[in-house]
């Protein structure tokens, strides 16, 4: 017997918002203070990182990150330290662009048909 499943990868796709970071200043006390865009509505499939080769690139952080595969298109649109909302997050009635974020990206990694994107939590959040 030969099962016809209907897969559709779209349908793994969650909201998703991320806000790019825009610069840094620095207060009167020398504290820097990042300052992030409005975030964008997205919607990506991410999953727990838990691939043996993960693992070994990132240790322990594993149990703190989220990896998300999507298309080339969006080549140059993110960049280490934008911030992202996951997981149910928004950026509803957020005062600072930003604070409500839960997860950072690390380096976007480019591919031939698709864009790597590696997410570690916040701390605190």
């Amino acid at each position: 017997m030969i099962l016809d499943i209907k897969a559709n990868p779209m349908d793994w796709n969650k909201k998703i918002y991320i806000s790019k970071k825009l610069k840094v200043e620095v207060d009167d006390e020398d504290n820097e203070i990042v300052i992030y865009d409005k975030p964008t509505y997205y919607e990506f499939n991410y999953q727990p990182v838990n691939s043996y080769s993960e693992i070994v690139e990132f240790g322990e952080k594993c149990s703190i990150m989220k990896k998300m595969v999507i298309p080339i298109a969006y080549i140059n649109m993110f960049k280490e330290f934008d911030v992202a909302y996951l997981d149910g997050v928004s950026p509803k009635e957020e005062i600072v662009n930003g604070e409500n974020a839960n997860y950072r990206l690390l380096p976007p990694r480019n591919g031939n048909s698709v864009i790597v994107i590696y997410l570690e939590k916040i701390e605190g959040k």
